[in-house]
Formats: C-alpha cells, structure tokens, sequence
C-alpha cells in the first residue's frame, strides 16, 4: 500500500500552459482527479508535491476536487528552499499563495534561498524518504525537467529499495483527452 505519494510532472512551459484556465490543465486536473480517487481507494493518505506551475499545481486543484468527493486524502508541499517563487512575477505569485493556501501542510527543505543545485538534490532524496512511491507525467523520449526527479526515483530504486513509479506519458494524457472528448 502507497501510504505516501510523491506527485510530480511537467511544467506549465513545457506543456503549453499559459493561463490558468487552459483547457489542456483541465484535462490534466480531470486525469489527476481519478487516479487520485483510485489511489485514496487502495489505502492512500498523503500526497506529496512540490509548487511548481504545472503538474504540481494542477496536482493541487485535483486533490481540492478529490477531498469534495468525500476522500479522505491530505496534501502536503514540501519545497526546496525559503522564498520558493519569490521571482516569480504577480500573478504567478497569487497562484502559489493560494496553493499553498490549500494545502494541509507546508514546510521546506532548506531554510536558506536558493543557492544552489544542491538544495534541489537535497529536496529529492527528503522526497524519496518521505514517499512509498511516485506518480509522474513525463515522457522519458521527450525529455524536460521531470528527467531530474524520474532519474533519481530509479537510482532509488536500483538501490534496492521497493518503490513504486507510476509513469504517465502524452500519449496516455491524449487517450485521456480523447475519451473525455467522445463522452
């Protein structure tokens, strides 16, 4: 059973997200939704994200729309360092106050500002520590910034640790769309 999962992804540039009410973050937050439901079913208690723009935020309005269902489910975001998206411009900004505003839990790793790749490390390794296994959408033959994180989970597991990677790739996000299309 996956007590604690690790939720992470894309970001909102490398999917073409650039407004907050994108059609493609619906569908993203509409497939999050249910395999969040189905994780919730099978003994899940905890998801656990960064705060990215992105996955991590569309992360965080499933999880939002999965608790109205009546799951008990918590969210817990655990960033890197201290002023996490404090460069962000305003609206950027607005977005991540109220993520985080939602969440049932925040903390970070470091209590320094960014300084360096170190931290992000730092960060993964607490991730992988604190986490059964990790639910990701990313494509390995198309690259991004997932490559860090999907790269450490199985270094993780190489080192003979039983945990478990759910990958979710474009084209299962477009058979998704589609079917949400047809219906």
């Amino acid at each position: 059973m996956l007590k604690n999962l690790w939720v992470t992804g894309y970001r909102s540039f490398e999917l073409g997200i650039f407004k907050d009410d994108d059609p493609k973050a619906k569908v993203i937050q509409d497939f999050f939704q249910e395999r969040l439901i189905n994780y919730a079913e099978n003994g899940t208690e905890w998801i656990i994200t960064g705060a990215q723009l992105g996955t991590e935020q569309i992360v965080g309005k499933s999880i939002q729309e999965v608790k109205k269902k009546g799951y008990n489910i918590r969210h817990a975001v655990i960033l890197p360092y201290a002023e996490f998206g404090n460069k962000w411009n305003e609206n950027n900004q607005l977005l991540l106050k109220n993520f985080l505003r939602n969440a049932d839990y925040v903390n970070k790793v470091s209590n320094m500002s960014y300084h360096s790749g170190r931290q992000l490390r730092v960060w993964q390794s607490f991730m992988l520590q604190h986490t059964n296994g990790a639910l990701i959408f990313y494509d390995p033959d198309s690259g991004g910034k997932p490559k860090y994180d999907y790269e450490a989970i199985k270094s993780y597991q190489d080192g003979g640790t039983d945990y478990q990677l759910e990958l979710i790739d474009f084209d299962s996000m477009q058979d998704f769309a589609n079917m949400l299309s047809d219906s």
